[in-house]
């Protein structure tokens, strides 16, 4: 006979039931925020899962070429690490917004100029208000340089490097302890561009709807030698931290896919929110510590998903 809970030990159950186990997430030795490759930075920027990745990247057949591809790029700090050592031959880079593939795509293919633009720009707020501008205001539909640096000189400039609706390292006043320059480092930041223009031949950049690239890749020939690395907007912060949050229908869609089986090899990490919880309820989920800085440096648990391998 099944013993009936009481109230006290219902809640006690259904706090258990919630509880999910914790990924530590390993260090990776050779980098750090000193020696990143990326030239962005992101709140709750993914780098840091470097040798996670690299663990997950040996799934693959290292007899062919090793493919990890990001929907939602963003600075790619993950993705660009596995490239610079040789854990991945070729990643495939993916962003919907057209600022931000725009920045990326400048980077890449013009990188003389870029880096002509990186040791010229001032670092005052009259050039802070003038990018600002340009980027609030962006509402083309093909690849622009000039919104690509701007968005490039706003990530770099802001608190935490939100690109919008944040304002300017040291204040409008410009009276902070940290100042426009705190995080633009022109050699260092040139130096990076100049890396990944030298890398070029091995990352594909595009700028589709996320969902639609993972479709498409699903479908490539490689399908069965890439990792698809996912970092959606969150669900509960996406539209203050985006350009591009995602509606509930469209993080339903992305479930969908992903626990269809059609795509074979994939990590997913999001915000740690009820509906996350239910979509991926029959995959593997766990919870990863993830600093970030939006106001005030702070740790939070996100969740890890990956699927049920057999």
């Amino acid at each position: 006979m099944t013993r009936e809970l009481s109230r006290g030990q219902q809640v006690v159950y259904e706090e258990k039931m919630l509880t999910l186990p914790i990924t530590e997430v390993p260090k990776d030795p050779n980098r750090s925020t000193q020696n990143a490759v990326s030239p962005f930075r992101y709140p709750g920027g993914k780098g840091f899962l470097s040798a996670f990745l690299k663990r997950r990247m040996s799934l693959l057949d290292t007899s062919a070429e090793r493919v990890f591809a990001e929907p939602f790029c963003g600075g790619a700090g993950a993705a660009l690490i596995l490239l610079a050592d040789g854990d991945a031959d070729v990643v495939r880079l993916n962003d919907a917004d057209l600022r931000i593939f725009s920045a990326w795509q400048a980077i890449l293919d013009e990188p003389e100029r870029f880096v002509a633009k990186l040791r010229e720009v001032r670092l005052d707020m009259p050039e802070w208000y003038h990018h600002r501008d340009l980027v609030a205001g962006f509402s083309d539909r093909e690849y622009d340089f000039d919104i690509g640096f701007s968005t490039f000189y706003m990530n770099r400039t802001t608190r935490s490097g939100i690109i919008l609706n944040a304002g300017p390292i040291g204040g409008y006043d410009q009276r902070g302890k940290w100042k426009l320059n705190a995080r633009f480092n022109v050699e260092r930041l040139a130096n990076q561009v100049l890396w990944l223009a030298a890398n070029r031949a091995r990352i594909e950049l595009s700028n589709m709807d996320a969902l639609s690239f993972i479709d498409r890749g699903r479908r490539r020939a490689d399908s069965g030698n890439t990792m698809f690395f996912i970092d959606p907007p969150y669900v509960k912060a996406g539209g203050r931290l985006y350009f591009d949050g995602m509606s509930e229908a469209k993080h339903v869609a992305l479930s969908d896919i992903l626990t269809s089986g059609s795509v074979k090899y994939w990590v997913l990490t999001y915000d740690d929110a009820p509906l996350v919880r239910q979509l991926y309820k029959s995959q593997n989920c766990s919870t990863i510590s993830v600093n970030y800085s939006l106001q005030s440096k702070r740790r939070e648990s996100e969740i890890l998903v990956e699927p049920n391998y057999r």
